[in-house]
């Protein structure tokens, strides 16, 4: 993944957060940490686990878990956020 993509998929992430639709921003808030994580970490970092990112989640104050999980998921493995339209 190139610096620009990297800047295009936080972009994309931060109009998501900005929703009024609370799924949509969780998932976005979850994305924006994947996909900081993908970027920033080799190939042979482990990421953390599923009950770690809904930790995670929750420190946070996410109103939905699941989404922010999704949203993680997605990110870390550099696919481009779901389209909520």
């Amino acid at each position: 993944m190139t610096n620009s993509e990297f800047q295009n998929l936080l972009l994309l992430a931060d109009q998501m957060i900005n929703s009024r639709v609370p799924t949509k921003a969780e998932y976005g808030r979850g994305y924006c940490q994947g996909v900081r994580f993908h970027f920033n970490n080799p190939q042979f970092t482990s990421p953390p686990d599923h009950n770690a990112i809904a930790d995670i989640a929750r420190i946070y104050g996410s109103q939905d878990v699941h989404s922010y999980i999704r949203g993680y998921r997605d990110g870390r493995n550099g696919l481009k956020p779901e389209d909520f339209s």
